[in-house]
């Protein structure tokens, strides 16, 4: 396998940022839910918090979310749930 970078320009709205409390407050969601450890549960045919989460933000209108890196605190990740569709974020490669 190799491994490549690649730098990208996104534009995006409806992002929400569970690193702000009050985002997680408005959007209803419980941090705890979104940052638990998944691989285990769905290897078990379970079905993580975390997918509740994704789905409770699509009910409220965000196009993705702003996730806490759980191995590199401080570090985050960008998840959109959709891109380069009608109403949804542009990505494009730099």
């Amino acid at each position: 396998m190799t491994l490549e970078i690649v730098e990208v320009e996104v534009e995006a709205s409806g992002i929400v940022d569970l690193r702000d409390p009050d985002a997680l407050t408005a959007a209803g969601i419980d941090l705890a839910d979104a940052i638990t450890p998944w691989q285990d549960l769905v290897a078990t045919g379970g079905t993580p918090t975390s997918w509740a989460v994704r789905d409770r933000l699509l009910e409220i209108g965000a196009n993705g979310l702003i996730d806490p890196s759980r191995k590199r605190p401080g570090l985050w990740d960008l998840v959109l749930f959709r891109w380069n569709e009608t109403d949804a974020p542009n990505v494009r490669l730099v």
